[in-house]
């Protein structure tokens, strides 16, 4: 008698190894994610700080710059700016800076500073990746990490008169322009903001005798 074997009509599923694979692969990329992050949120501060450094040290040049060309260009000196009347006796009774000629190169300095920072790129702003290890010996290694302007406001600036006491009845006058740019920065893995202060001399003389408490601005045409 031929016995029959009866098989099973369902077989026990074996374990895929692509499924594996594709697990494991998932993991790998969430841990790499992750460390990307870690790394991200603990170098963007010191990227950052860098960016905004390298910003101010660039567009401080710019400005000094700006002045001097402006200055050298339009051939401006002290008695441009400032008229001086004295007494009798030669001592300063009146101080007066030209507002209008003043103005005139405020506008001029500002729209050279404005066109120079616009023009900036990577490689005036770029930071070499050795600089974020905190070595100074390493502060010019590697590539450079991309930081480029994305916005500059419209800089603003402001004359200051400035006096000095230089020995007996001797005073520095010096007229300051006080210029304020505001600059929005691309970074690796986002913007920052950053805010350049600079100073800078216009002109300057040295007032012998007594100088006058106060000064004056004259009118529109400087008479």
């Amino acid at each position: 008698m031929v016995r029959c074997r009866h098989r099973p009509w369902f077989r026990t599923p074996r374990p895929r190894r692509g499924r594996g694979l594709l697990v494991s692969a998932l993991l790998g990329v969430g841990l790499a994610l992750l460390v990307i992050a870690a790394l991200d949120s603990a170098l963007r501060p010191v990227v950052a700080t860098l960016a905004q450094a390298k910003t101010e040290n660039v567009v401080t040049g710019i400005i000094n710059d700006a002045v001097m060309e402006t200055l050298s260009a339009e051939a401006v000196v002290y008695q441009d700016l400032v008229t001086l009347e004295r007494n009798g006796a030669g001592q300063v009774t009146v101080l007066a800076t030209d507002s209008v000629k003043m103005n005139m190169l405020r506008t001029r300095i500002l729209e050279q500073v404005l066109d120079k920072v616009d023009s900036l790129n990577n490689e005036d702003l770029g930071i070499p990746l050795g600089s974020i290890t905190g070595l100074s010996t390493a502060s010019d290694w590697g590539p450079d990490l991309p930081v480029e302007v994305l916005t500059a406001a419209t800089p603003k600036a402001e004359f200051r008169n400035v006096f000095t006491s230089e020995g007996i009845n001797q005073t520095l006058h010096q007229v300051m322009l006080d210029v304020q740019v505001e600059i929005t920065l691309l970074i690796p893995g986002g913007t920052v903001e950053t805010q350049v202060n600079a100073e800078v001399c216009v002109a300057e003389t040295l007032l012998l005798g007594q100088v006058p408490d106060t000064y004056l601005e004259l009118p529109a045409g400087g008479s």
